[in-house]
């Protein structure tokens, strides 16, 4: 098998995973926005349904802001039970400014998270926001709303990035030999004895084509059985937010949830 067979390969893997990974995001309901006027710091649940023993949702909060202001908006999600589990933070923000190359504007109107729910049911989550020192942020609209979607794209990742680095190494081969071959080339580097065909040939492998194919094919099979099975294997939500940043888990809230009967939700705002 020469280089040029295996940059085929390698590129095809890599086009076949971003593929399952934009069907693995994609929603299987459009669910409903919730307006923030109706749910904002209000002791009022927006509730979602999880269809499946573990399926993935996604988390999503949109909205565009005024220039230079920002809101951070914090959604704590309670299981079928009224026990807190985790609270889901990111910020939605408006910037603008002026550099050497002259004004620039930039804004972040969307943000999500997918996370896995172990259990089927009917859950509950409870919004408030803060904002920066822009008063007009303040009323500004934003929607939010908890779907569920076709599985875990993290899975294909990994897959992703080894594809893309073997095929990337074997372009930058395959270039340098055509470099190698052109006749008045104005490169500086050179090699030292240019290799003939024959040479080139002997330093090919004799590997088969088939093997490769499946080495790189087996994986993506197996990585996307993971990706789309549904586990109900329990979370451990304190650990998951030690590895995603916008995932956090309110102590007091929990020992509260668990430890008063017939606790539903995290209060209004007079308090918990």
């Amino acid at each position: 098998m020469n280089i040029y067979k295996l940059f085929i390969i390698a590129a095809i893997t890599f086009v076949v995973c971003l593929v399952i990974r934009a069907d693995l995001q994609a929603p299987l309901i459009s669910g409903q926005y919730g307006n923030f006027k109706d749910y904002d710091g209000q002791d009022k649940p927006y509730l979602f349904t999880v269809p499946e023993d573990g399926q993935m949702m996604r988390l999503e909060i949109k909205g565009r802001l005024p220039l230079n202001s920002w809101k951070a908006i914090d959604i704590e999600i309670f299981d079928p039970d009224g026990n807190y589990l985790f609270s889901y933070s990111d910020e939605l923000w408006a910037e603008t400014g002026h550099d050497s190359d002259g004004k620039w504007t930039e804004y972040r109107d969307y943000t999500h998270h997918d996370v896995h729910f172990p259990k089927k049911g009917q859950y509950s989550a409870y919004v408030s926001s803060t904002f920066g020192p822009n008063k007009r942020a303040e009323h500004f609209s934003y929607t939010f709303r908890i779907i569920p979607i076709k599985g875990n794209s993290n899975f294909m990742l990994p897959l992703l990035w080894i594809s893309g680095f073997i095929g990337g190494v074997a372009l930058f081969v395959m270039l340098h030999r055509l470099e190698a071959e052109r006749e008045g080339s104005d490169i500086t580097y050179k090699p030292i004895n240019k290799l003939n065909p024959e040479a080139i040939k002997a330093m090919e492998s004799r590997i088969s084509v088939w093997p490769i194919v499946l080495l790189f094919l087996a994986p993506v099979l197996f990585f996307s059985f993971l990706a789309y099975s549904k586990g109900d294997k329990e979370q451990d939500w304190q650990v998951y937010s030690y590895h995603h940043l916008t995932i956090s888990v309110d102590k007091q809230l929990r020992e509260q949830s668990i430890g008063s009967a017939g606790f539903r939700s995290r209060g209004g705002p007079g308090g918990k």
